[in-house]
């Protein structure tokens, strides 16, 4: 997805229209003439690298909601048995 904005938004807006841009999304300059002049792309990440991922509960959620929606009678372990057989 593109964005279209003027040169002279952007010289004005610069640090909002970057704060609006998520990953992926560009932004078009347009110049006076109105044909494209440049393309901002952000180089923020999806994640914040800050942020410190706690796998064990990340696993443990992720157990809960399988869980939690499992319709079989049977384990997922005997079904894999089987599978092998």
């Amino acid at each position: 997805m593109s964005v279209e904005v003027s040169v002279a938004a952007a010289k004005k807006n610069l640090e909002d229209i970057l704060a609006k841009l998520s990953p992926g999304e560009t932004a078009t300059l347009i110049g006076p003439e109105g044909k494209p002049m440049a393309v901002i792309v952000p180089l923020k990440s999806v994640e914040d690298p800050a942020r410190e991922i706690d796998w064990d509960e990340e696993w443990e959620t992720l157990a809960r909601e399988i869980d939690s929606a499992w319709k079989s009678k049977k384990s997922a372990l005997e079904i894999l048995a089987e599978m092998r057989r």
